[in-house]
């Protein structure tokens, strides 16, 4: 169990505004609290907060929530409107694990040499081992070629997401396909949530009904080595499930 000492300052305002909440209300599979009230707890904490709706975003993206909360079940974050947010109780743990003792495929390494010399090991230097290497199409199969990156956008609902790279793709029948990919750095900490892969395909749905979504994420294990999952084309995050995982390990031929 964490000591107060290990706990960042995110940690220390999301607990006490979920423990007042809690104490407030008598519903307990949703909780909601705003904006203002994530500014007045870190003020009666000593704590200085310049962009409040980041403490959202990284647990609901980045990290885990904080033992303390969930000691009392499974819970994520959502949005409700500008400003206001809710704890939903989820009977899943929010999170994805990627299952141990998966044996890797090696792939030649297509990357340039200057590119891997000066690329940074996070998530978008993992974005261009993907698509330097093609990795997309040798996972799913089909010839997809690379649409756009980083879009941020709205989804009914949800309010705003961002998807990290999408590619569109068509199979030996002629099928098109719409790949929106999420990925990871390798920091353990950077964690893959279900709602996330639900969400990309919320997204897919409304930006491109015509076009069957294969969403996809990717999380590097080491340098070079490369987990790619695809999951289902569901939009509800208690209920989505893995389709596909492989785990590829980029190789240069020795000279």
């Amino acid at each position: 169990m964490a000591s107060n000492a290990d706990l960042t300052d995110y940690d220390k305002i999301i607990t006490a505004v979920f423990n007042r909440k809690c104490k407030s209300i008598k519903k307990r599979d949703a909780i909601d609290f705003t904006k203002d009230e994530l500014v007045e707890t870190a003020k009666s904490l000593n704590i200085p907060l310049r962009n409040p709706p980041d403490v959202v975003y990284t647990f609901r993206t980045r990290r885990a929530l904080p033992n303390a909360i969930l000691r009392t079940g499974n819970w994520i974050l959502t949005p409700k409107g500008k400003g206001k947010f809710s704890f939903q109780k989820t009977q899943r743990p929010p999170f994805i694990e990627i299952q141990e003792g998966l044996a890797h495929i090696e792939i030649p390494n297509a990357l340039p040499e200057i590119v891997e010399k000066y690329t940074a090991n996070d998530e978008q230097g993992l974005l261009s081992t993907i698509r330097y290497n093609g990795l997309i199409d040798v996972f799913t199969g089909v010839t997809c070629f690379h649409l756009q990156s980083h879009i941020r956008t709205t989804i009914k609902g949800e309010g705003q997401i961002e998807v990290d790279d999408l590619y569109v793709g068509v199979d030996e029948e002629g099928k098109q396909y719409i790949l929106p990919t999420e990925a990871k750095s390798p920091d353990e900490r950077d964690k893959l949530g279900w709602f996330q892969v639900a969400n990309l395909v919320k997204f897919a749905r409304q930006r491109f009904p015509n076009l069957k979504c294969r969403p996809i994420a990717a999380k590097p294990m080491r340098r070079n080595i490369v987990c790619l999952m695809e999951f289902e084309d569901d939009t509800n995050y208690e209920r989505i499930s893995i389709k596909n995982i492989k785990l590829y390990k980029l190789v240069r031929e020795e000279q």
